[in-house]
């Protein structure tokens, strides 16, 4: 997902970006202590365009928006370009145009390349979840091992890399293989607490406040020699208001502090049926919870698009949609449980999980008629 930004303040973003340290050279040495509560953790002020909603391309036509105007209020949303954003997607997924030929194999249509000094993520890498709003702990152990496994992935193992047979983040793997550099490895740190939230309207300078508490209270959750992904999961009491269910259902960015600079985070959330049109591809679920069987699937694009784009100005097309956009809302080939579609198992967990764009701008079989390099695995 591009940044929450015109297209035309690319070159100053870059120039602003040049001077940061990549994330593991000045995370690494803080992650045994996890912040200090003394330091405030600021938001950038920049973030990605979420993954869009299910209906975005009638939102980019002056549809109806997704959600309805129910509590909690969609009506004091934070004024963002996300919506021009989709209208350059829009173009982009079409840029092949009705007539075109594609194969297996061959070129795709709109390909993705890495910008500047391709910074990516590497290394070993602690996906932590923070936990906000008005959550039942029955539902946290629920979320915890569902989302988690899809971190691991391999029904197996603390830290799994993402270069493994089998493994759901296996597409990004010629992100990092391409440029020399090592895949990195995940794992997932199964966290309980809650972080009571300061309002039902959570904005993205909250989701920064809600993260400092936390790792202020939890200074040493980090595992030793990893680099931490927070991940924002408000309850479904709470709401994203840049847009969730209007425009998104999830994002990324990076925040700082003096010592701990340019940490990763996800922002994600539970929803009542209010947005499920907007968020969740089915209304029954492998797992009995359309909400999390929805968000397994939006944390798996914005861990493909936390790890090989960052600082949000290495991988990205044209249009300056990252490697998980451009696959958004497609799943390739799918079975079913019960009435449910899932296209993966990890472990005995069935998920319904989007495809990923491969670094290699290749046509893929569940792409080809759009000219797609889009695959559910690597």
């Amino acid at each position: 997902m591009i940044l929450r930004r015109s297209l035309l303040a690319c070159s100053v973003l870059a120039l602003s970006m040049a001077s940061l340290v990549p994330v593991h050279a000045d995370q690494s040495s803080q992650s045994n202590e996890g912040g200090k509560s003394s330091e405030n953790f600021q938001y950038t002020g920049i973030r990605s365009n979420g993954f869009p909603i299910r209906n975005w391309q009638d939102l980019v036509k002056g549809g109806s928006s997704a959600a309805t105007t129910s509590s909690p209020s969609t009506n004091s949303d934070q004024d963002n370009s996300d919506t021009t954003w989709l209208r350059g997607l829009a173009a982009s997924l079409n840029q092949g145009g009705a007539t075109a030929k594609y194969v297996v194999g061959g070129a795709a249509a709109a390909p993705i390349t890495c910008h500047g000094t391709c910074i990516t993520m590497t290394g070993s890498i602690s996906l932590i979840p923070v936990w906000v709003g008005a959550w039942a702990p029955a539902d946290i152990t629920t979320w915890n091992s569902i989302l988690g496994n899809i971190v691991t992935s391999l029904g197996s193992g603390v830290s799994n890399p993402i270069s493994a047979a089998g493994h759901v983040l296996n597409t990004n793997s010629l992100y990092f293989t391409t440029k020399a550099k090592a895949v990195p490895s995940l794992r997932w740190v199964t966290n309980t607490a809650v972080t009571a939230p300061t309002a039902t309207s959570v904005s993205d300078a909250n989701v920064a406040t809600d993260i400092n508490s936390f790792i202020s209270t939890h200074p040493t959750i980090v595992p030793a020699g990893t680099s931490p992904i927070y991940i924002y999961i408000g309850a479904k009491t709470t709401r994203l208001t840049s847009g969730f269910g209007t425009k998104y259902c999830g994002w990324h960015t990076y925040g700082t502090t003096s010592s701990l600079k340019n940490v990763q985070y996800i922002a994600i959330q539970d929803f009542t049926s209010t947005y499920y049109n907007a968020c969740s591809a089915q209304l029954v679920s492998p797992n009995n919870s359309v909400s999390l069987d929805a968000m397994a699937s939006v944390l798996t694009h914005e861990i493909d698009e936390t790890i090989t784009d960052p600082f949000l100005n290495a991988w990205y097309d044209s249009v300056g949609s990252e490697n998980a956009d451009k696959c958004a809302w497609t799943f390739g080939t799918t079975s079913t449980v019960g009435t449910a579609k899932y296209n993966v198992t990890l472990g005995s967990i069935k998920y319904l999980i989007q495809q990923n764009w491969l670094a290699n701008n290749l046509v893929t079989a569940t792409g080809l008629a759009t000219g797609a390099a889009c695959s559910i695995t690597g």
